[in-house]
């Protein structure tokens, strides 16, 4: 066997792992570069020019009128806030403060789940926001959705804006 070409094959098989190991490793870093980036795009707010309405001073929350959701399930939605404050709303979230049924008795209050935001004055953002029902009757109420710093609505204020909307929950 002629030396001269077996160590021309190591020497060529060493560059050719050397650079499959420098692509792979190429490859990785920029996969996670992507899932970094893309987390961090899901957690903030969104732009409002995304929204079906975008919130303006004399709509400040975008919530549908009635909002349609099945027994104990949860809906996904896109609401917007337009802070008419002379101050930034720090850490901004929503929450159902209120659902009276027909018979104007207070009912378990469904749960809405959003990220912490800061919205400047005169600024709107849109906000992705989660509906969790917990056992309501099926039927319609009527719910006051409210946005608070960090979501604690029961402390003087902490309540930026409110709205009133139709909660319909479906057997």
């Amino acid at each position: 066997m002629n030396k001269r070409a077996s160590l021309s094959l190591s020497i060529t098989a060493i560059v050719v792992i050397v650079i499959a190991f420098v692509v792979l490793g190429l490859g990785l870093g920029l996969t996670q570069k992507i899932f970094t980036q893309g987390e961090s795009e899901l957690i903030k707010a969104f732009d409002i020019t995304e929204l079906k309405a975008e919130p303006t001073s004399s709509n400040p929350i975008t919530v549908p009128g009635t909002i349609n959701i099945d027994h104990k399930k949860s809906k996904t939605m896109n609401i917007g806030f337009y802070n008419k404050g002379q101050s930034t709303a720090i850490a901004s979230k929503f929450v159902i403060t209120e659902c009276l049924q027909e018979n104007e008795f207070k009912t378990p209050l469904p749960f809405i789940d959003s990220m912490n935001t800061d919205v400047s004055a005169s600024e709107g953002k849109g906000f992705s926001v989660i509906f969790y029902e917990k056992g309501l009757p099926a039927g319609t109420y009527i719910c006051t959705l409210s946005v608070c710093k960090e979501g604690l609505c029961d402390v003087d204020g902490n309540i930026f804006d409110q709205k009133q909307f139709f909660l319909k929950v479906v057997a």
